[in-house]
């Protein structure tokens, strides 16, 4: 018998046992679809709280920042279950000892539309699609394809500003080349926040100094049973100004200005990620969807389930253990280097 080939064996598996739990552990088991149906922000008596999932357990987050988009500074307090859809608050504390009653009322689809703590009740505020959330994508008001093509001519004939111009010009290559990344152009659908495609093909390209990197950031997640998907990279200045003009009075900050300051995604140094789950090829539940404009999109949002918040921190971590920056105000925005050096372009390589 062969005893170091063996030991060797029992060395591997071991190693490949250790590996798992700890992936496990990283990222738990999803939440049952009736305990999410109710998760999410409720609101009322001038104040917002938040119902989260927690380790099996549900959690009240109360707000008592109006800045604090996130949640992240919230109070919390755990809830215990007495039956369905009925749980106790107690806060304890040196300067108070209270337990209230919290029970939660649902629709006929049984998502949770309002909130009862004590005396006090909170309506829903559904935010955006999502297991627990039955509102529809957040799109901007529909544009007749007259008033598609008259912007699209627009931003054709506008010039790029010098000033963005400037710096070291970034060679950009095909993410196809990107074994194990799925491509999921989401600007070259009409499935976006706009309602109409920006790109006029699916292709997807980024810096060539990108690709060793997320080669290795799609290793470390395949290691884990993920993927990476990408949904953008480099952008055209003149999508950028497409984009911009699309946008309604009132919204325009959602976007940088093109005329200014360019996006990141100009210089093919920026990508916008998600995961997939190696097993099924699906992409992954997150805290919100792409482009959705409420609290789920803060990196540091705390709502959700800790499967969401375990999935959003595997990509974060990952994403910035390889060269990358991520930002706090979407949480599939990154940014690899030194990105302020290198020029905004203009360049159809479609």
């Amino acid at each position: 018998m062969n005893y170091k080939k063996m030991l060797t064996g029992l060395a591997a598996g071991l190693l490949l046992y250790v590996q798992m739990g700890s992936v496990l552990a990283a990222v738990p088991q999803d939440a049952p679809k009736d305990v999410k149906h109710i998760l999410g922000l409720y609101y009322g008596n001038g104040e917002n709280i938040l119902i989260r999932e927690n380790k099996g357990n549900l959690e009240l987050l109360y707000r008592f920042k109006a800045e604090d988009n996130s949640f992240a500074g919230a109070n919390i307090y755990p809830l215990t279950k007495v039956h369905f859809d009925s749980y106790t608050l107690v806060e304890a504390g040196p300067m108070s000892n209270t337990e209230a009653n919290v029970r939660f009322e649902r629709d006929t689809d049984g998502y949770g539309i309002s909130c009862r703590v004590g005396g006090h009740t909170y309506s829903r505020y559904f935010m955006g699609q999502g297991v627990g959330e039955r509102a529809k994508p957040y799109r901007l008001p529909e544009k007749s394809a007259e008033d598609w093509a008259k912007l699209r001519e627009e931003a054709a004939q506008a010039v790029m500003p010098q000033p963005l111009a400037a710096g070291e010009q970034a060679r950009l290559v095909d993410a196809a080349a990107l074994a194990g990344v799925k491509i999921d152009s989401v600007y070259a659908t009409s499935d976006n926040l706009f309602g109409a495609p920006l790109y006029a093909t699916p292709k997807l390209y980024v810096a060539e100094a990108l690709i060793p990197a997320l080669t290795q950031v799609q290793t470390a997640l395949a290691a884990k049973g993920y993927g990476l998907v990408l949904w953008d990279a480099y952008r055209p200045w003149s999508a950028s100004k497409l984009a911009n003009l699309a946008l309604p009075e009132g919204k325009k900050g959602m976007l940088e200005d093109p005329e200014t300051k360019g996006s990141p995604h100009n210089t093919g140094l920026a990508v916008d990620v998600s995961l997939y789950d190696l097993e099924t090829g699906e992409q992954v539940e997150m805290s919100s969807g792409f482009d959705e404009p409420s609290p789920r999109q803060y990196a540091s949002y705390a709502g959700g389930t800790s499967h969401q918040r375990a999935l959003r921190s595997l990509l974060r971590e990952t994403m910035e253990a390889h060269g990358f920056t991520g930002i706090e105000m979407e949480w599939w925005h990154f940014e690899f280097g030194g990105i302020e050096k290198f020029a905004h372009q203009d360049i159809d390589c479609r």
